[in-house]
């Protein structure tokens, strides 16, 4: 049974405490349970051993070890010391991307598992938390021109590869030191922000995307671009990776609040334009000794772009 089907069979306890859980058992493990504490906080609990492990607590994520928890289970109580893992936020989006993450981890647990051993299998999740925090203020609008890009290219699988590299924060893609930033703007006007970094780098190619849109009722959602992205490639570390970006920049949003980013994909592809960085207007000079986090606006509006991108070798 998957964590999801897990962890809705579950219902919050009537003792209020943080340490007692209504739980369910992992793959019919006697060892490791996944539970609801009376604070709400869906969490995964696993008996370990020695080497300890370090533990975490960061924006919607806690892990601590050597907890004492009474798990209630099949009418009978359990009391003892935990390591767990705890999902505190009440938001479905983050408790799916929790159980998804877990999920494959889950599986194939040991019985003999130490502090340290969790920490390690518990990583990526962490890290993906941590990104969702700092994406909590990220521009919808730009993610919908990233989304709308891999699909304009039409080189799915190539781009989901080159999308969001851990090699580069500095451009939406990256790869054989050639880079491609997305920006994405509601004005009539080609006027964008630019990051020093970003039009002076020493990669052999930087191209500037830029995409015009316009709010339509019946235009395409964020999750829109995303199934019509899913169903363009069978590579699952693609799939995964696009999964795993997509969620940690919706992160906590509402459904509500992403309903509303629906945009004219007709007019989108109508109104893109291609720009050799170079020829982007921009700041030249090597800053001085101490400043940093350099951005300035610049116009592309009177700029040449590059006519046929389609055929344009972008990553090659």
């Amino acid at each position: 049974m998957t964590l999801y089907k897990l962890y809705k069979n579950l219902k919050k306890p009537l003792n209020n405490s943080q340490f007692t859980f209504s739980a369910n058992r992992l793959n019919n493990s006697y060892d490791h349970f996944i539970g609801i504490n009376g604070k709400n906080h869906l969490s995964l609990l696993f008996s370990t051993l020695k080497p300890v492990g370090k533990n975490e607590n960061i924006q919607n994520l806690k892990l601590n070890h050597g907890i004492t928890a009474t798990i209630k289970i099949n009418k009978k109580n359990i009391k003892k010391k935990f390591s767990i893992l705890s999902c505190t936020s009440n938001n479905e989006n983050l408790r799916e991307i929790f159980l998804s993450s877990m999920n494959t981890t889950i599986s194939n647990l040991p019985k003999n598992l130490s502090e340290k051993e969790v920490y390690e299998k518990t990583k990526n999740l962490i890290e993906l938390y941590n990104k969702i925090a700092k994406n909590r203020d990220k521009d919808l609008i730009g993610f919908w021109g990233e989304l709308f890009v891999i699909l304009f290219i039409n080189q799915v699988d190539k781009f989901l590869k080159a999308w969001h590299p851990n090699l580069s924060d500095n451009f939406d893609f990256y790869d054989n030191n050639q880079a491609l930033e997305i920006k994405t703007t509601q004005s009539n006007d080609r006027k964008h922000t630019f990051s020093y970094e970003q039009l002076n780098n020493k990669f052999n190619k930087i191209i500037i995307g830029s995409v015009m849109i316009r709010k339509s009722r019946t235009g395409k959602s964020l999750f829109d671009l995303k199934k019509e992205i899913e169903k363009k490639t069978n590579d699952r570390d693609n799939k995964k990776k696009l999964y795993e970006i997509f969620l940690s920049i919706i992160g906590s949003k509402s459904q509500e609040e992403l309903d509303k980013i629906r945009y004219d994909f007709k007019y989108a592809k109508e109104n893109i334009k291609f720009f050799d960085s170079k020829l982007v207007p921009r700041i030249k000079e090597i800053p001085m000794q101490g400043l940093s986090k350099i951005k300035f606006e610049s116009n592309l509006n009177s700029c040449e772009e590059i006519k046929d991108i389609l055929n344009f070798k972008i990553f090659t």
